[in-house]
């Protein structure tokens, strides 16, 4: 009975460890461009966010707005730890670019791939 209760223990503990959050992978050119890098920058580079929420956990959650070209603007939020680096960056307002181009905020915010 130890055996099984042992054995269901460990087959427990190896499936939570195949479950477990990997690490922010980046999957655009804004997040290749500045996860990893400090808000610092960032703000430094394009001005300073328009609204702030602190969470419980150490995160902040910036918003920033800027590039404004015809009345339009790129928006992304800014998933920033403690240490003051970007975790997650994610456009909320953006324009796709009709022929297959970087988006308005990629190329703003820098993120372009370059030619």
């Amino acid at each position: 009975m130890n055996f099984r209760f042992a054995l269901l223990a460990g087959l427990a503990l190896a499936v939570t460890g195949c479950t477990s959050v990997a690490p922010t992978v980046a999957t655009s050119p804004l997040e290749n461009r500045w996860i990893g890098r400090t808000a610092g920058e960032f703000f430094a580079a394009y001005g300073p966010p328009v609204n702030d929420i602190a969470a419980s956990d150490g995160t902040t959650l910036y918003t920033w707005r800027g590039g404004f070209i015809n009345r339009r603007a790129c928006q992304v939020e800014l998933a920033v730890n403690a240490d003051y680096k970007i975790r997650k960056i994610r456009p909320v307002v953006d324009r796709k670019d009709p022929n297959g181009g970087p988006s308005h905020c990629e190329k703003v915010l820098d993120a372009a791939p370059k030619a």
